[in-house]
């Protein structure tokens, strides 16, 4: 039986899942926009992005699929309270980078394309949204998993000396 601060990682593991999938979900309509724009460009109209532009769109999408994803396994799965730490802090980190990388990072090389950062005013209302959130919920899931540790290690203690 889970303890109940195992519960509470659970909880907003599960909250990260809908986050990242309907996340996913509104980058997947996104990209099917752009590349129908790409190919029957309206009457007078030229696109100021191409195809590969449109890859950044979705590699933002398999990220959030991925965290989703493999959220979904370790909550479905019967993992320890450890492996459950461990993996949220992976993907914390791995989803802080790529926040990073594709939001923030800008070299004279590397540019990112303008309808990545402002496709149109939900884009940016989605992004300023979910993706804090994302990262908010994710600390908040390593904090409980902190809690659920000591609790643990404190079941182990008391079952050690008796």
């Amino acid at each position: 039986m889970e303890n109940d601060t195992l519960s509470s990682v659970k909880n907003t593991m599960r909250i990260n899942i809908f986050l990242y999938l309907i996340y996913g979900l509104l980058f997947l309509i996104e990209t099917f926009d752009f590349l129908e724009m790409l190919h029957t460009k309206p009457k007078d109209y030229h696109a100021t992005y191409s195809l590969v532009n449109v890859v950044y769109y979705q590699m933002e999408m398999i990220i959030c699929f991925l965290c989703g994803f493999s959220l979904i396994i370790l909550v479905s799965t019967k993992q320890t309270v450890k492996t459950i730490f461990l993996v949220n802090i992976f993907l914390l980190i791995f989803r802080a980078s790529t926040v990073y990388y594709l939001y923030f990072y800008e070299t004279e090389e590397r540019w990112v394309p303008f309808i990545y950062k402002k496709a149109n005013s939900f884009s940016a209302l989605f992004r300023g949204t979910f993706v804090p959130a994302q990262l908010i919920v994710s600390v908040i899931a390593i904090w409980y998993g902190i809690k659920a540790l000591k609790s643990n290690q404190k079941l182990n203690n008391q079952s050690n000396i008796e």
